[in-house]
């Protein structure tokens, strides 16, 4: 697989993305990107989101004030980066100075499927976008108010981002990574390391929604 990444693209390449078998006149390079600006506007409105939720859940304990944070914070990422690519299937043919339309150009270089508007990952994105996103909201909102529910359905939404990171990444290895450029700013650091962030922190969460539910049922049982 290796072989078929470094061997299918080269590294020095006057096109944006990957593979060549994308027609010239269906994508369109970023108009500009500033890396630093646009990672100042993301820090910030992640920001905004900690500082609420850290007011909202002083009575909570460390655990879960992180996890009720997590949620709000990758329900938002999917509801408004995610959802908007699902919405803006022209986002990599017109030049834009757009802050989602530009993001979405740079990380189409990790992934052309984006551009190519592949059936698989424009329905995943639909899911994760408009039902798992608000469902992370929901859970937050359970955390916070201690809802008997809220673990229950923090380890659903666990389960489904861990699900469908997989698929993401299967898909990809069994045809050859042919979709990613294999410089290792957009093979190892966007498509590798980005996405590793919904496995990694989802499969903690939902270890930790299993134990207390585990405890909960144990507390019916033992009356």
């Amino acid at each position: 697989c290796e072989h078929n990444l470094w061997g299918r693209y080269n590294a020095i390449s006057p096109r944006p993305i990957a593979p060549r078998t994308i027609a010239p006149r269906t994508v369109s390079p970023p108009t500009r990107y500033d890396h630093h600006h646009h990672h100042q506007v993301f820090g910030a409105s992640v920001l905004i989101i900690v500082l609420t939720l850290v007011k909202l859940s002083a009575h909570l304990s460390r655990t879960d004030r992180l996890i009720a944070t997590w949620l709000a914070v990758t329900g938002a990422i999917h509801m408004v980066i995610e959802g908007y690519v699902v919405v803006t299937p022209d986002y990599y043919q017109h030049p834009s100075e757009n802050y989602l339309s530009e993001a979405w150009k740079e990380y189409t270089k990790a992934d052309s499927r984006y551009a190519s508007r592949d059936s698989f990952v424009i329905s995943m994105e639909a899911v994760t976008a408009f039902l798992v996103g608000p469902l992370c909201f929901v859970a937050t909102h359970g955390i916070l108010r201690n809802k008997p529910w809220r673990w229950a359905l923090s380890l659903v939404v666990s389960v489904c981002q861990v699900y469908g990171d997989l698929l993401y990444y299967g898909t990809c290895f069994l045809e050859g990574f042919v979709h990613s450029r294999p410089e290792p700013l957009y093979f190892w650091v966007y498509f590798v390391l980005l996405n590793a962030l919904w496995v990694v922190i989802p499969a903690c969460v939902g270890a930790h929604a299993w134990r207390q539910l585990l405890k909960k049922d144990a507390k019916v049982v033992k009356r």
